[in-house]
């Protein structure tokens, strides 16, 4: 019997709405997943759509049933415009903002995982130990502060202190009482011995909401990365867990400049067609529980027509889960997205049908452009006027062409508008390079290279082959997801 596609629910894009709805029950545990939970890294690095909330939405929620106290920091408690607005500036008496920003990190730490202590687990606070629970009714208790509050006080007691007017020995005191935490490090005892008997896991994600790339930005999560160190290192059984954007994480000088540090504790989130294809399988088998029993491909085949009719050279012999797949970067909030355009777009018929898949493709392909330059606004604004320069042209260019139109760009002779200001000052092969690693550029490798990722001589995006030489490559094309928009020629 034909299966009721308008009845299918894939479920929701975010993370934090989809876990109170079925992701823990139809999550992949993909092979990025394994490495990250079975092992001791604390930082999860990817892009925007890559699955870093689901997976600290799923091992939280897999660390609760095991008993353990867990702290989930929200987003919605971030305010990177509170902090710029209200504290002055590094150059503002060099005041020294990241170990500012370090140090109340840590006092902000101490401080929720203390009152989650006395929360949920009081029973433990008996004896040596109830020195936590005097400190959380004399300290916390009265103060209805959300996290980025608690935060704020502390640098502003830091701030007040370091750049007052006046210079005294009792100043000089407090200043050194705040960078030395002392107020919680005679707590660390009771902490060390209640770590003894309690696994507590703290989740920090979604930390580019809100991201203005403002210098207290940066001292903001250079600052979180230091305090997360340094409480790692307490006990094995409290982790301090860290999602972030994988150009944030790139791009941020001052945690860059740890990264070296800090790279035994990174885990890269990664996917393949493979496994989203199984990722979606999951998704269609917790709808229809007939194929509970299927895998990825045929869970796909029971939705959407198998094969797609000739449309370009790129599409001889696509199946329909290779073309929609093709047009994402590998990232699952991608294909999600552009599975549920299908279904809204769908009307009747045993499957989702090849025009269906075309119409959802015209609003996908949009979208996803306006994602790209929207995700990275801040360090190449305007992005959208670059892109249109590729308007109504060909998808695939040989490497000259490519680069004498680049060339004709960085010069000015082709106008870009507004993002003017920044691609003038590139040459052309950092432009190239550029369109290469944000994704907007694909790249056709050597055959011997093809065959050693699965293909043969055919288009790789940076997502998929990071680390080719641009110089060795003769043949390019736009990223299949931007060609509809963009109107581009085959």
């Amino acid at each position: 019997m034909p299966l009721d596609i308008r009845q299918l629910n894939l479920g929701s894009d975010s993370a934090e709405r989809d876990i109170a709805i079925g992701l823990s029950e139809y999550f992949y545990q993909n092979s990025t997943y394994h490495k990250f939970f079975n092992s001791g890294k604390t930082i999860l690095v990817g892009n925007r759509g890559s699955g870093k909330s689901a997976i600290f939405k799923y091992m939280a929620a897999v660390e609760a049933r095991k008993g353990n106290l867990i702290l989930e920091l929200s987003p919605e408690e971030y305010s990177y415009e509170l902090l710029s607005e209200h504290l002055r500036s590094e150059k503002e008496g060099s005041w020294g903002k990241q170990s500012s920003y370090s140090v109340a990190w840590q006092y902000l730490l101490y401080c929720l995982i203390f009152k989650k202590i006395v929360e949920e687990k009081r029973g433990l606070l008996l004896g040596s130990q109830k020195d936590i629970f005097t400190y959380v009714q004399s300290h916390l208790k009265n103060q209805n502060l959300h996290s980025i509050s608690i935060l704020f006080n502390y640098l502003k007691r830091l701030e007040e202190i370091k750049l007052g007017s006046h210079q005294s020995l009792q100043r000089s005191r407090e200043l050194q009482s705040l960078y030395s935490l002392e107020e919680i490090k005679q707590l660390l005892p009771s902490l060390k011995k209640i770590l003894g008997k309690l696994r507590v896991k703290v989740f920090i994600d979604e930390l580019d909401k809100g991201w203005d790339n403002s210098e207290d930005a940066k001292y903001f999560l250079a600052g979180l990365f230091q305090a997360a160190q340094k409480l790692n290192l307490i006990s094995s059984n409290l982790k301090i867990y860290i999602s972030i954007r994988q150009e944030l994480f790139d791009n941020i000088p001052q945690i860059y400049e740890d990264a070296q540090k800090i790279r035994e504790d990174v885990e890269v989130i990664r996917w393949g067609k493979a496994e989203l294809l199984e990722l979606i399988g999951l998704r269609i088998s917790h709808c229809f529980p007939e194929l509970q029993q299927s895998d990825g491909l045929r869970c796909w085949n029971s939705i959407f027509v198998s094969q797609l009719p000739l449309r370009n050279e790129e599409s001889i012999g696509s199946t329909s889960a290779d073309y929609i797949i093709d047009r994402t970067q590998l990232r699952p909030r991608e294909l999600l997205q552009f599975c549920k355009l299908c279904i809204e777009y769908y009307n009747s018929g045993k499957r989702i049908e090849e025009n269906t898949i075309y119409a959802a493709e015209e609003v996908y392909s949009e979208q996803k452009i306006k994602d790209l330059a929207s995700e990275y606004r801040f360090k190449y604004p305007h992005l959208l006027d670059l892109f249109e320069v590729f308007r109504g042209h060909r998808s695939h260019y040989e490497k000259n062409d490519l680069e004498y139109l680049l060339l004709s760009i960085v010069c000015g002779e082709v106008d870009v508008d507004q993002a003017a200001s920044w691609v003038q000052e590139l040459d052309y092969l950092e432009l190239k390079k550029l369109l290469w690693n944000i994704g907007f550029l694909k790249a056709k490798v050597p055959r011997q290279m093809g065959q050693n990722i699965g293909g043969k001589g055919t288009f790789f995006g940076h997502y998929e082959l990071p680390s080719i030489n641009l110089e060795n490559v003769e043949h390019f094309c736009i990223h299949p997801a931007f060609c509809y928009f963009l109107s581009l020629k085959s």
